[in-house]
């Protein structure tokens, strides 16, 4: 919509009289519709790959699975790995 459009619209106000007012306001409205119809979605802004975030996760998960599992701790391994995954989880949800 442009300022000439709107321009225009007063200026058949002014010379119609108020008995067509709410034809102009219609047409108006209906030019306003039709420039948002036309008007492409923008893109999405993606701040970055989620694969560096798999990746490092993969990697802490295996060194802390290697740490318990040496020093006797076989049923943290579940937790670790429970926490890992929903650590990733969250973090990629507002990414």
């Amino acid at each position: 919509m442009e300022r000439r459009d709107v321009e225009a619209a007063v200026r058949a106000r002014r010379e119609l009289g108020p008995e067509y007012e709410e034809e102009i306001v219609e047409s108006l409205l209906a030019k306003i519709d039709q420039k948002l119809a036309e008007r492409k979605p923008a893109p999405v802004a993606r701040r970055g790959a989620i694969t560096p975030l798999a990746l490092g996760a993969l990697g802490c998960g295996v060194g802390a699975t290697a740490i318990l599992m040496t020093h006797g701790g076989d049923w943290l391994v579940p937790v670790v790995w429970i926490a890992i995954a929903w650590l990733v989880s969250q973090v990629a949800r507002y990414r």
